[in-house]
């Protein structure tokens, strides 16, 4: 049986702005930065191909950066919210595969209606993407804490891992 793998379109200001409510002194582009480095982290964990759009400011054509992150800069009158939206039609009954991450509820109805499956930016930052208030104050995360629990492993576990890759105790 073939695995499929679900690819995420992101409106990326909209998660943007999500992520970082307040106005701070930093620029759009280090926003822009931290956001993408986040989305990296979240593609190496799950395997996921993930597509981040932005409005852009393009004179003709939009800018695609197909690096290790997929990243659309829209081109000037056209936004990112038409580029999703667009871009579902496109795709047919593939659409299926592609999950929206936008709060955009217009955006989310369109995905509905091409079949894909949307998540509200709000959710996705809980469910996938690692905030500062979201760690204890040794760094971890409260997530995973609540995932595999804080249960440390004893001298005797810890022996018996060293011995099974070969690694001695000093």
């Amino acid at each position: 049986m073939a695995t499929t793998f679900r690819e995420y379109i992101v409106d990326g200001y909209n998660l943007l702005h999500k992520l970082f409510p307040e106005k701070q002194q930093r620029s759009l582009q280090d926003k822009r930065e931290q956001v993408e480095t986040m989305l990296l982290g979240f593609q190496q964990v799950t395997g996921a191909k993930v597509t981040v759009v932005y409005d852009g400011r393009q004179p003709k054509g939009s800018l695609r950066d197909a690096g290790a992150l997929n990243k659309v800069f829209t081109f000037q009158g056209y936004s990112a919210d038409a580029w999703i939206i667009d871009h579902l039609k496109s795709l047919g009954s593939k659409a299926q595969m592609f999950t929206i991450v936008s709060s955009d509820r217009s955006i989310c109805r369109h995905a509905t209606a091409r079949g894909a499956s949307y998540m509200f930016s709000e959710h996705f930052i809980e469910q996938y993407l690692s905030r500062p208030e979201k760690h204890d104050r040794q760094g971890e995360s409260v997530v995973n804490r609540k995932k595999f629990g804080t249960d440390r492993l004893n001298q005797k576990e810890v022996d018996h891992w060293l011995a099974i890759f070969g690694e001695t105790k000093e």
